[in-house]
């Protein structure tokens, strides 16, 4: 493969990320997820609904429910039926959970993000989302397209386990 990367060094910088901003849900004694849905919340002004946590974010809905009963259990969040419904839920945060967002920990941590975001030109920054955007859906596409050779693999595979000669 000619690359003028390795794609080594690229999973290598990714993994960093990951790591970096587990730190920060660390230093607030939060999962990665609890932590992330805390400062959706807080950033949309409080209160969100779970389906657009569920929809905007990439985990499953049992680990962005688990994350949510986790910040209800620390008071810092109640969940409702949204007006209205008897199905959709919405995510609020007490008074306690915008303190503990605003003034100790999360935005504190989404505004050092912003400094080192900020520290980029405009045009860098256009370009990083432009070809991180571009990377994503295409490793997407390609992730679809394993997991349907993996589907049609492990088919022909227990097809074959029924089939047998009797010689």
């Amino acid at each position: 493969m000619n690359s003028a990367v390795a794609l080594v060094d690229f999973d290598r910088l990714l993994n960093g990320l990951d790591h970096i901003y587990s730190e920060f849900s660390r230093a607030c004694g939060l999962s990665d997820c609890a932590y992330w849905m805390l400062v959706d919340t807080s950033t949309a002004g409080g209160s969100i609904a779970v389906s657009r946590l569920t929809s905007e974010w990439f985990y499953s809905k049992q680990t962005i429910n688990s994350a949510i009963k986790t910040l209800t259990a620390r008071g810092f969040a109640t969940l409702e039926f949204a007006e209205g419904s008897r199905k959709n839920k919405v995510v609020s945060l007490t008074e306690e959970g915008r303190r503990f967002a605003e003034r100790r920990y999360a935005l504190p941590a989404l505004k050092a993000e912003q400094r080192a975001f900020g520290a980029l030109e405009p045009c860098e920054q256009r370009e990083i989302m432009r070809l991180i955007g571009k990377f994503s859906q295409v490793l997407g596409e390609e992730c679809n397209a394993f997991k349907q050779h993996i589907a049609a693999e492990s088919q022909a595979e227990n097809q074959g386990e029924g089939e047998s000669c009797d010689c």
